[in-house]
């Protein structure tokens, strides 16, 4: 008997075979090679840490693809276009490319539109009602505020860079 019988005839145990987790935050640990299907927040920025004691510690992480291309061809070479980040994303684009993948994913996607300060509760509104015609079955928004801030932040570009590789796995 084949698998599609075998379901057919038992059903399946593990109702959801496909998810993508929240590779943001995941993808520091491996250097920020990846953010998955997040495109990168900017190629430069700062992260906010929360300490064990409650304080914050802001580091500066870049982005690898970045790293790389700056590495190869200097600073004062201009990144190509394809080179966009989450910030020159509109939230309809954000929402198409989680459209895109969703109908081979069991579970809601972990991604994340950035919205912008100024953005009006009618288009607001309007994502999440775009999200729920599209099939998607999460949407995650963030927008800053004054409340409660940003735990990721556009930053200088010559700032120091904290990263966590091995040999930094106690940072």
């Amino acid at each position: 008997m084949n698998i599609r019988e075998e379901i057919a005839t038992h059903g399946i145990r593990n109702s959801h075979l496909l998810s993508i987790a929240p590779t943001g935050s995941i993808s520091i640990l491996a250097n920020n090679i990846s953010g998955g299907l997040e495109p990168a927040f900017d190629f430069t920025y700062n992260r906010k840490v929360l300490n064990a004691d409650g304080t914050r510690t802001t580091h500066t992480v870049v982005d690898y693809a970045y790293q790389l291309w700056k590495n190869k061809y200097k600073s004062e070479t201009p990144l190509p276009d394809y080179f966009v980040n989450a910030n020159q994303l509109s939230p309809g684009e954000h929402l198409k490319m989680q459209a895109a993948l969703q109908p081979y994913v069991d579970h809601s996607i972990s991604k994340t539109i950035n919205i912008p300060e100024n953005f009006s509760f009618e288009a607001f509104e309007n994502v999440y009602q775009s999200a729920y015609n599209k099939g998607l079955k999460g949407c995650t928004t963030f927008r800053p505020n004054p409340v409660t801030g940003a735990i990721l932040e556009q930053s200088d570009q010559g700032a120091q860079v904290h990263c966590c590789t091995l040999d930094r796995e106690a940072d």
